[in-house]
């Protein structure tokens, strides 16, 4: 395994160096924070949202793109965030003779590092800003817990419901630096109603829980799944960027890929 470069300091790589890219052993971060048994009760893929990716073209003029990749959530491995960003530095002062050849690139290091398919893709501008859910932010509740506690998550009395809620509230803390990860989380779901309250205090009480994205993305989902009689379930995560690169893991009952939209605070 690659060194991991959270919590240090690092020089800023002046060339090309691919093998900066560190894995993370996605079967570990699950084992240690309880979640391995339920891997294959949902699908989904981990988004990231790179705005700071430049290069050189041939004339040696910078050239400016936001990058997006994607890959499954049940892959071997996922990228560490840090060396994520170390790599696209590298990549500044390369010279290149179109997108597609930076593109080409970018995929054939990521598919290496990760040992999966990653998507990979150059673009003007960032995603469509959409939202049509409803807001959980302004629900009265008693408390707020000091860690997450699935038992505060209760079943409402409505069966066959539909509904899609957001949460702009939500925090976590870096399990490396202790930094603070904010986050709206989007829940849609179909079956028998979930309480508003309970849910509101659940998702507030991960506000110092130490976890990677993809840990509180997947503990949300699995409690959620349950503590309540659902027939389908997506639990998405819009976290604000941290060094010009956004993380948004989706995870849900659906074999299908799900839009990700950004949201004006990102």
């Amino acid at each position: 395994m690659k060194k991991n470069f959270l919590g240090e300091d690092i020089k800023i790589p002046q060339e090309y160096e691919p093998s900066i890219l560190c894995p993370l052993n996605r079967l570990e971060s699950r084992l240690k924070s309880g979640l391995e048994e339920f891997s294959d009760s949902y699908s989904g893929r981990d988004y990231w949202t790179s705005y700071e990716t430049s290069w050189l073209n041939k004339n040696g003029i910078p050239q400016n793109k936001i990058l997006n990749i994607s890959y499954d959530c049940n892959s071997k491995f996922f990228v560490e965030s840090k060396s994520l960003k170390l790599y696209l530095y590298s990549l500044n002062n390369k010279e290149f003779t179109s997108i597609e050849s930076v593109q080409n690139l970018i995929k054939k290091d990521l598919d290496a590092t990760l040992k999966t398919d990653v998507e990979v893709q150059l673009d003007d501008r960032p995603r469509d800003i959409f939202d049509d859910t409803r807001s959980i932010d302004e629900v009265s509740i008693a408390q707020i817990d000091q860690y997450p506690n699935s038992l505060i998550i209760e079943p409402g009395e409505e069966e066959n419901v539909s509904e899609s809620l957001s949460c702009s509230l939500f925090r976590s803390l870096c399990p490396v630096t202790a930094q603070p990860d904010w986050a709206t989380i989007y829940i849609s779901y179909r079956g028998n109603s979930i309480q508003h309250d309970g849910l509101l205090r659940y998702l507030l009480s991960y506000r110092n829980h130490q976890g990677f994205h993809e840990e509180c993305v997947e503990r949300i989902y699995i409690d959620i799944l349950r503590r309540c009689r659902l027939d389908e379930l997506s639990v998405r995560a819009n976290f604000l960027r941290r060094g010009g690169i956004e993380i948004n893991p989706v995870r849900t009952t659906s074999n299908y890929n799900i839009d990700i939209y950004r949201e004006i605070r990102q």
